[in-house]
């Protein structure tokens, strides 16, 4: 499938369009689809004239970015997740070269994901089309012998940690650390109460939220477990509610499969437009990911659960670089965020933890007092903004007028 762009005479080439610098921002999933959408809003505030266009889903879309191909309900975690939908992502993936053919765009970006962005950089390379990492490949959680490897992919490594932009520079990449996103993403409002009515939860009643993933294969080694603890906590405390965000409604129907006869009482499954459900948790069971750091920031304590298939397991204990699956529990250097790992995710030892948390109100405040330091250990406000300027100084029309702002404002201040 070629990639074309709609004009009043019709259908032309996406190439035959380009009369400004273009950027292409390439995500493989939801998390990274609203990465890429953050990104793009930023990237506009800084330079209009840039043309962004988009391999992803409905996060950029809603952010203006001109979407040429739809790829975020591919989700996956690991190589032999990828395995399964093997014939699925070799089309998808076609596609995507396709239009990046078409497209020839001045920079692609590809935003968090590595077992489908390395090679992907790769063919963009004997492409001859200049590329960098947003959210590179976590050579800091997953051994940093690999940055070498990654580094030639990419003219530069826009990255959100800095001991990942530690080792990206090491291995030679053109690397900028910009700190974390969600520092400023992540936000409470002041009535959280309009947003838990709106989904059917009864403010005055306590909340758990669970959150399993925002990838199909995640879902279907999470969720059960997740509901299986959920009954038991509501054995101990009937009052309890539970609700389930739906990352992307492309898992809407599986989840709703799933959760059919959960026998949990009041559960609620809900689109998130923002934080208020979550920030008004009294605890969170969810899938490690990005999403612990969203609950450690609004400081709600959670309890963090992953599974792998069996080989995948036996090959991340191996190569793990950091003693903990929850970002939080990473970056503060403890186990503040209770973790279970494999064999340990079940209903019992998920429902114990959280129980310890629901039913203790002094835990509560000891895990919220550590959550508090995360803020800091991501780096100042503005992460975005610098961001942007690190991806548009490579497109060459940009850069200028990033030097044109930079020239006016020393001469201003002189």
């Amino acid at each position: 499938m070629r990639a074309r762009t709609r004009t009043a005479s019709g259908w032309v080439p996406a190439l035959a369009m380009k009369t400004r610098p273009t950027v292409c921002l390439v995500a493989w999933d939801v998390s990274a689809d609203q990465n890429a959408a953050r990104l793009a809003t930023a990237m506009r505030a800084r330079s209009p004239k840039v043309r962004l266009c988009g391999i992803g889903g409905r996060h950029q879309q809603e952010a203006g970015v001109e979407l040429l191909l739809h790829t975020t309900h591919l989700s996956f975690t690991g190589v032999l997740g990828a395995l399964r939908h093997l014939p699925t992502m070799v089309a998808a993936y076609r596609k995507a070269l396709a239009v990046v053919d078409d497209l020839r765009p001045d920079l692609a970006v590809l935003v968090d994901a590595e077992v489908a962005g390395c090679p992907f950089a790769v063919a963009l390379r004997r492409r001859g089309i200049p590329t960098a990492f947003f959210f590179p490949p976590p050579v800091w959680f997953w051994g940093a012998w690999r940055a070498p490897w990654i580094s030639p992919l990419a003219k530069r490594a826009v990255s959100v940690f800095r001991p990942e932009a530690d080792i990206y520079e090491r291995a030679g990449i053109d690397t900028v650390w910009i700190g974390h996103p969600l520092r400023d993403a992540v936000k409470r409002h002041d009535q959280p109460e309009i947003a838990l009515r709106a989904i059917g939860i009864d403010p005055d009643k306590p909340l758990v939220v669970l959150m399993p993933g925002s990838r199909r294969n995640e879902i279907a080694r999470l969720l059960e477990p997740f509901l299986a603890a959920a009954r038991l906590l509501r054995a101990r405390n009937s009052d309890l509610q539970f609700a389930l965000p739906i990352a992307s409604e492309n898992l809407r129907h599986e989840i709703e499969g799933r959760v059919h006869g959960h026998g949990l009482g009041t559960l609620s499954l809900y689109h998130p437009t923002s934080y208020d459900v979550l920030g008004a948790a009294d605890l969170v069971l969810q899938s490690s990911g990005t999403a612990t750091l969203e609950t450690g920031l609004l400081g709600v304590p959670s309890v963090v659960a992953y599974r792998l298939i069996g080989l995948e397991y036996l090959v991340a204990r191996l190569l793990m670089q950091v003693p903990f699956i929850s970002l939080p529990n990473i970056l503060l250097g403890e186990m503040v965020q209770p973790e279970f790992f494999q064999h340990h995710v079940d209903a019992e030892h998920l429902a114990a933890a959280a129980w310890s948390i629901l039913s203790d109100e002094a835990q509560r405040a000891a895990m919220r007092a550590k959550l508090a330091r995360l803020p800091e250990l991501l780096g100042p406000p503005g992460a975005l903004d610098r961001a942007a300027r690190a991806i548009l100084e490579l497109v060459p029309d940009a850069a200028v007028v990033l030097a044109d702002e930079e020239t006016a404002v020393l001469s201003s201040v002189a």
